[in-house]
Parts: C-alpha cells; sequence; structure tokens
C-alpha cells in the first residue's frame, strides 16, 4: 500500500542563491501530511501555498510516494 507525504522545505536563510545541483544545501523541514490518495495530497499542498510562511516558498513543496509497512531505512548510519 503507498501513502503520499507532502514536504515542505525550504533553504535556511542565507543559501537560497546556492545552486542545489552543485552545493549542499541545508533546508528547514516540514512534514506537513500523509495522505492516502495522490488528490488529497495536491488538494493539501493548494491549501498550505496561501497560508503565512509556505506562501513565501511556494516551490519548496515535496511530494513524495512511500510504501507502508516497509522499512525505508535498510542500513546504519555513522555519527561524524
Amino acid at each position: 500500500m503507498e501513502a503520499y507525504l507532502l514536504w515542505h522545505m525550504r533553504p535556511l536563510e542565507g543559501q537560497e542563491h546556492l545552486d542545489p545541483a552543485m552545493n549542499h544545501i541545508e533546508t528547514d523541514d516540514k512534514l506537513c501530511g500523509v495522505f492516502s490518495t495522490q488528490t488529497r495530497v495536491s488538494s493539501a499542498r493548494q491549501q498550505l501555498v496561501t497560508q503565512p510562511g509556505f506562501s513565501d516558498y511556494p516551490e519548496a513543496f515535496l511530494i513524495a510516494d512511500y510504501e507502508i509497512d516497509q522499512v525505508q531505512w535498510t542500513e546504519g548510519f555513522v555519527t561524524e
């Protein structure tokens, strides 16, 4: 079963001018919701894009498909 995650990922202040393809950009990430259909996630995005803060960065929304009941992170991690 699939779900749809709606994220808002705006660049942190001072990093807006960086090219994402060439540099690591730190972002302020907000998980705005998890939805059962593409229609519902698109509707939620349209609702949020007019709200304060979100309307300043309308291009910062990301919709991600997500498989339910599966481990998404399959490897360990290293702390530096």
